[in-house]
């Protein structure tokens, strides 16, 4: 389809520190010369790492990724806390740190394993009634939140020297590593606040083959995956009557012996194309279509 001369695909990108994931998808999309691309996740401007991009129609497959399981390495500074949970923000508190603290380090992380209760930070971009959070830190108010359920899959202690200590979690979406960063504080008795944070997976992107900066801009078509490399779903293949029918929006009549009693997605192909998400039970029925209707196969 004519569609296929566009850039398409996922980008497993290592954004550096020091710019926000706005400002660094921004960059991509010009090297690419596209109008849609989305993030699956953000990171905080200080933060570096694995950060997933959705490139043209592929945005439209974000839904569909396998895992939102994130993992990271990070360090913890304890005897302060800050006004942010970071090494960005003021210090608030202080607090003595006993020698030998990094003694009780493992059992306060194994203590944290499992279903985790985290209120977001009120400097972060979790939105309150429309109005990210940070505005309001910013503006010095505080604004009532409620805890959520986050994961903690693994945590276990790296390293540790002086007052910091270097640490590797695995974690469902939407756990804040800050906040973590204060509640081991917390269990061991001391103020702590995160101080850098590596991502090093996020669902099937790890950081060993993640495309550097420099990889992007020198040739940025090569960094393009493949959606159906990482989307964990059956294939379905139309031929051009069937492709004609599923970009307008009509399903798709199947073989029998193809026919699902209990229906389930599966990304949909007309001559190695990948053309859009459909479900699969009695026919195939268009759930995501990545071809625009007016374009024929």
């Amino acid at each position: 389809m004519g569609a296929s001369s566009a850039p398409f695909g996922f980008i497993n990108a290592f954004k550096p520190p020091g710019l926000s994931s706005t400002s660094f998808g921004l960059w991509v999309r010009k090297r690419l010369q596209i109008r849609a691309l989305g993030h699956w996740g953000t990171l905080d401007p200080a933060a570096f790492g694995v950060l997933v991009l959705a490139v043209g129609r592929a945005t439209r497959l974000i839904p569909y990724l396998p895992s939102d399981e994130k993992s990271y390495v990070f360090e913890m500074r304890v005897g302060a806390a800050t006004d942010t949970g970071d090494a960005t923000g003021r210090i608030v508190r202080t607090s003595a740190v006993a020698d030998g603290w990094a003694g009780a380090l493992g059992a306060a992380a194994a203590s944290l394993v499992g279903p985790l209760e985290q209120t977001p930070p009120m400097y972060s971009a979790v939105k309150i009634d429309g109005r990210p959070l940070y505005v309001a830190a910013r503006a010095g108010r505080d604004v009532a939140r409620k805890a959520r359920t986050v994961e903690i899959r693994a945590l276990r202690v790296i390293g540790s020297h002086g007052a910091s200590a270097r640490l590797a979690v695995d974690c469902s979406a939407g756990t804040y590593v800050r906040t973590l960063c204060e509640q081991l504080g917390e269990r061991l008795g001391v103020c702590a606040h995160l101080g850098l944070l590596l991502r090093t997976r996020a669902g099937p992107f790890d950081l060993e083959r993640a495309s550097t900066p420099r990889e992007i801009d020198e040739d940025p078509a090569s960094c393009l995956i493949d959606p159906a490399t990482v989307l964990q779903m059956e294939t379905a293949d139309v031929d051009d009557d069937g492709a004609a029918k599923f970009v307008h929006g009509n399903d798709v009549e199947i073989d029998p012996a193809a026919r699902r009693p209990d229906p389930r997605a599966a990304l949909v192909h007309h001559r190695g194309e990948l053309i859009g998400v459909g479900r699969i039970g009695e026919t195939l029925v268009p759930v995501r279509v990545l071809a625009p209707a007016g374009e024929n196969p």
